[in-house]
C-alpha cells in the first residue's frame, strides 16, 4: 500500500554524500530513467563531481536552522550520508537539528551507520537483532546519531553499512600497497595469519544501489534497521581477496599451508592494540534479501577493484 506523501515519485534530498559513496549513489541516481533531479545540501566541501547533470546544489550551514528548513522542505526523504569523526560534532549538529527534520515534512529517512557498533558484541552470528555494543567515541557517537534520527522522523531506515569498497574509498588500499611492493614471505605470512577469516566488505555499488532502492520505494516499510555487507557470499574472505590483488598486480602468490590458529592472530591483534572478537564473525543478509535489495556480483566488484588499484598505483610509481 502507497503511502499518500509517495502517490509521484518521493523527492530526495542528500546530506553530506561528497565522499565516494556519495558520489557512487549520485552517478546511480542520474543513471535512473525514473529518477527526479535529487537535491545535495553541502555543508563544506564541493567535489567536482557534483556537477553531475541531474543533482541540484545547496550550501548550508547546519549551525543555521533556518536556512536548514528552508532547503528541506518540499522533499518527502531525506539520505544521510555525513559521518561522524568520534569528536561529538556529529550528535551536537544531529540534535540541534531535530526540530528542523520534524517540521521539514520529510517522511523517511534513510541513514548510513556502520557495522562498527557492534565492534564489542562477543557473538558470531549477527543479525538486525543484535545489540550493539560499541568500544571507541567513533563508534559510540554512530549510535548515538541513530538514537537521534529515529526520534526526528516518522520513516528510519538505518543501514549499518559493511567495509565499503570501491573507487574512492580506502578499504583494501593498505593490502593493495603491499600486495605492489612487499617481498613473498610477508604476504606468505599474512595469508597464513588470516587464511579464508571474513572480511565483511560490501562494495560502493551495492550501497549506492541500495540507497537509490530505499529512496525510490513508494511502500511504507515502517522503522527498519538493515545489515549491507556482502557478507553472504563465501568469496568475501582474506584469501579471495588477496588472491584477486595478487592476479591484478601479476604476482605468484606461494603455496600455502593450513591457517594459522585462532590464538595466535588474536594475540597479535591484541599487542597492537586491535579488537579481536570479529575475526570469525558472519553479518546476516536476511533483512536484506526479504526487503528485495540489490546485491551486486561480490567477485566481479572486487576484481574490478583490484585492477582499478593496480593501474592508480602503479601510475604513482612510474
Amino acid at each position: 500500500m502507497k503511502d499518500d506523501r509517495f502517490e509521484d515519485e518521493p523527492r530526495v534530498v542528500v546530506l553530506g554524500g561528497t565522499g565516494f559513496v556519495g558520489e557512487a549513489f549520485a552517478r546511480c541516481w542520474t543513471e535512473s530513467s525514473a529518477a527526479r533531479p535529487s537535491r545535495y545540501l553541502l555543508h563544506r566541501s564541493r567535489p567536482k563531481w557534483l556537477g553531475l547533470r541531474g543533482i541540484e546544489l545547496n550550501d548550508v550551514n547546519l549551525a543555521n536552522p533556518a536556512q536548514v528548513l528552508s532547503a528541506l522542505r518540499g522533499h518527502d526523504v531525506l539520505v544521510n550520508l555525513l559521518r561522524p569523526d568520534g569528536s561529538g560534532w556529529y550528535r551536537g549538529a544531529m540534535e540541534s537539528l531535530k526540530s528542523v527534520f520534524r517540521e521539514s515534512g520529510i517522511y523517511r529517512c534513510i541513514h548510513a551507520s556502520s557495522i562498527d557498533v557492534y565492534a564489542g558484541v562477543k557473538d558470531h552470528f549477527i543479525d538486525e537483532s543484535t545489540n550493539p555494543q560499541p568500544l571507541s567515541p567513533y563508534e559510540t557517537e554512530h549510535i548515538e546519531v541513530e538514537s537521534v534520527i529515529r526520534a526526528s522522523f516518522p520513516e528510519t531506515i538505518v543501514l549499518r553499512l559493511g567495509a565499503v569498497f570501491g573507487r574512492g574509498g580506502r578499504n583494501l588500499v593498505s593490502l593493495a600497497e603491499e600486495m605492489s611492493q612487499a617481498p613473498q614471505w610477508k604476504i606468505a605470512l599474512r595469508r597464513s595469519l588470516y587464511g579464508t577469516r571474513r572480511m565483511h566488505l560490501v562494495s560502493v555499488e551495492t550501497v549506492a544501489r541500495t540507497l537509490v532502492q530505499l529512496s525510490l520505494d513508494q511502500k511504507r516499510l515502517g522503522p527498519q534497521v538493515v545489515l549491507v555487507t556482502d557478507d553472504h557470499d563465501p568469496k568475501n574472505n582474506f584469501a579471495f581477496v588477496q588472491d584477486s590483488l595478487a592476479a591484478a598486480f601479476h604476482r605468484d602468490l606461494p603455496k600455502i599451508g593450513a591457517t594459522a590458529p585462532r590464538s595466535l592472530l588474536r594475540l597479535l591483534l591484541r599487542m597492537r592494540g586491535l579488537p579481536d572478537r570479529n575475526i570469525d564473525r558472519r553479518f546476516s543478509h536476511r533483512k536484506a534479501s526479504e526487503l528485495g535489495l540489490p546485491s551486486e556480483a561480490f567477485a566481479d566488484r572486487l576484481e574490478q577493484y583490484a585492477q582499478h588499484l593496480a593501474g592508480e598505483i602503479g601510475r604513482r610509481a612510474e
